[in-house]
């Protein structure tokens, strides 16, 4: 099977319309910001739903964000992956602004993809990073 090769408008238009049925990112308030061959960018503008009780950002939103873009990621070779393993590093608290991440793939082959993605604060500071593995199913 050949993958299709997809230009960077419609990576951008495929994901677009993919997040526009993502309920879980949409009630999260995690946005596409880019995507091109290899290489995702997200957002999150942090509301009092994205904090814990010590008025961090919660772990389950910097997770939910590295691997909504994890997935952007491994998409933009135009076929379809879900996430089998995620290891990750908590790296700082952040108690406002803009989170903003960044995957790159490390590795694809015919039945994988690994993509790590890093998480910054609004100051350019890493937060939290982590290496996510995909199957390809389709």
């Amino acid at each position: 099977m050949s993958n299709p090769v997809l230009s960077e408008q419609e990576m951008l238009a495929r994901e677009t319309e993919i997040q526009a049925k993502n309920a879980f990112c949409i009630h999260n308030f995690i946005k596409l910001v880019s995507v091109k061959k290899d290489y995702a960018e997200v957002s999150l503008e942090l509301v009092p739903e994205s904090m814990n009780f010590r008025e961090n950002v919660h772990g389950g939103a910097y997770f939910a964000m590295a691997d909504m873009c994890s997935g952007i990621v491994c998409r933009t070779d135009g076929r379809t992956y879900v996430t089998q393993h995620a290891s990750v590093e908590y790296i700082r608290g952040v108690t406002g602004g803009v989170l903003t991440g960044r995957g790159t793939v490390i590795h694809r082959g015919r039945s994988s993809c690994i993509v790590e993605v890093r998480i910054t604060s609004d100051e350019g500071k890493l937060a939290f990073m982590g290496t996510f593995q995909f199957a390809c199913i389709g």
